[in-house]
């Protein structure tokens, strides 16, 4: 009968050692741990030569079952997957255009039982998140977060915003990755382009945005808050300056990825100088800046 007790294991050994130490019969044995003599002897047939080593309990879960996979089609479900490193809808797609009949759901467990899926990342909010300052002054609170875009063949470029919260000067840049060291090099380029040090940077709980990108910041005497998770709002400005560049830069089309750069070099000088903004009483982000640094 299957247990799940976990001392169980050590006393297994036990009763296995006073067999073989202390010379009792397995009746004698059964007797004193409330087991039955064939239980004895097929711990015995298990024991490990070591006598401090547990008998393990060993799984209940069958070796084969009637209904199960071929093992063919398995393979085959394998060798997709390395091949085309999609995903298991993708893979199901293919199977049936081979004519081999399985379902989504049998393609899923191939995959995770053959570990090539990868569990999606948790991120838990442990609530020690530096306090979000008031931007009373250019670089007191700085937003980033990360565009992305899809090239023909399904792949990634990415587009870095920046923007100040208090006067709303902003910076973008093109980027064929997205990782940390992308962030901290869109942040020292905002940096230089804004004129005025940044103190704060506030990012959402992306990957580009952990625990390398804040020691990197950190050595520069610039600190680094999250946002709630699933709370987007809390960093509305940089999305809405996102939602800006995609409608006004790009038109609502695609960027070019090859003349994206170009393109938001040419559009961040109009939002900057010349367009003005609602939320800073129509007037323009250079303007607020000049006012105040002056």
């Amino acid at each position: 009968m299957y247990t799940s007790n976990p001392f169980l294991p050590k006393v297994r050994r036990l009763a296995v050692n006073d067999v073989i130490y202390r010379k009792l019969s397995y009746s004698e044995v059964g007797r004193k741990y409330g087991v039955t003599k064939s239980a004895i002897c097929k711990w015995m047939s298990k024991a490990h030569p070591d006598h401090r080593v547990f008998i393990e309990t060993s799984s209940s879960r069958p070796h084969h079952h009637p209904q199960e996979l071929d093992p063919a089609i398995v393979s085959r479900v394998v060798q997709l997957r390395e091949r085309y490193k999609r995903c298991a809808p993708v893979l199901h797609a293919y199977l049936l255009q081979e004519g081999i009949k399985i379902s989504l759901a049998s393609v899923g467990r191939i995959l995770r039982r053959k570990h090539l899926v990868r569990k999606p990342k948790q991120i838990t909010y442990d609530g020690k998140n530096l306090h979000r300052p008031e931007a009373n002054f250019p670089g007191d609170l700085v937003a980033i977060d990360t565009m992305h875009t899809l090239r023909r063949d399904s792949s990634r470029f990415y587009i870095f915003a920046v923007i100040d919260i208090f006067s709303r000067f902003g910076y973008a840049e093109y980027s064929p990755n997205m990782n940390q060291v992308c962030s901290l090099r869109a942040i020292h380029h905002a940096t230089k382009y804004c004129g005025f040090l940044f103190k704060m940077v506030q990012a959402d709980n992306g990957p580009e945005f952990r625990d390398g990108f804040r020691f990197s910041l950190s050595q520069k005497k610039i600190g680094l808050r999250h946002t709630r998770i699933r709370r987007p709002n809390d960093n509305a400005h940089v999305e809405r300056f996102i939602r800006t560049i995609q409608d006004e830069c790009f038109e609502g089309k695609l960027p070019n990825e090859g003349k994206a750069q170009q393109t938001l070099t040419e559009y961040l000088k109009y939002y900057n100088y010349e367009r003005l903004h609602l939320g800073i009483n129509l007037m323009t982000p250079a303007q607020i800046v000049s006012k105040v640094v002056s």
